[in-house]
């Protein structure tokens, strides 16, 4: 099976300020927006109860490195350990075929993936099925099968 880095996200005290870097600053195009994300589903994927944010989704066409900024709009447990979403954590998101093998090979290898494979429906209007492994504290793998490509390069 071969992996291809899909994107990097990471979750950020100021999302305004994080764009304004990536976009002004560094030449980044910003993808897409989005004001609030949550729910379920993004809840099971992260392991983050109660998960909401506000995304923005950056490119570097040329290079082809593509970020995920993530300012958590919901707070932790007060009790709670400081668990991925916190400040400085981080997703590396690769691109792989047969997603439900993985999973699976994954489960049986000692890899305890957060959740089943999940349907995604990304802002860019594709589709996706993903699903993450954690890797080091404060580190996610995601692993992710898109049936409609990625936005197209230029």
């Amino acid at each position: 099976m071969e992996a291809t880095l899909h994107h990097i996200s990471f979750f950020v005290a100021d999302l305004e300020r994080s764009v304004r870097l990536f976009r002004d600053v560094l030449g980044f195009e910003l993808i897409w927006r989005v004001p609030k994300a949550g729910g379920r589903v993004l809840s099971t994927l992260l392991g983050i109860p109660r998960m909401e944010a506000e995304l923005a989704y950056l490119s570097d066409r040329k290079s082809g490195v593509d970020l995920e900024l993530a300012h958590r709009i919901s707070s932790f447990p007060d009790d709670a350990p400081t668990p991925f979403g916190a400040l400085g954590t981080v997703t590396v998101s690769l691109s792989v075929e047969d997603l439900d093998g993985l999973h699976r090979r994954l489960s049986e290898g000692g890899w305890a993936p957060l959740s089943p494979c999940l349907d995604l429906k990304p802002p860019d209007g594709g589709a996706a099925r993903a699903f993450c492994v954690p890797v080091e504290p404060g580190v996610l793998l995601e692993l992710m099968e898109e049936s409609a490509p990625k936005f197209p390069r230029s």
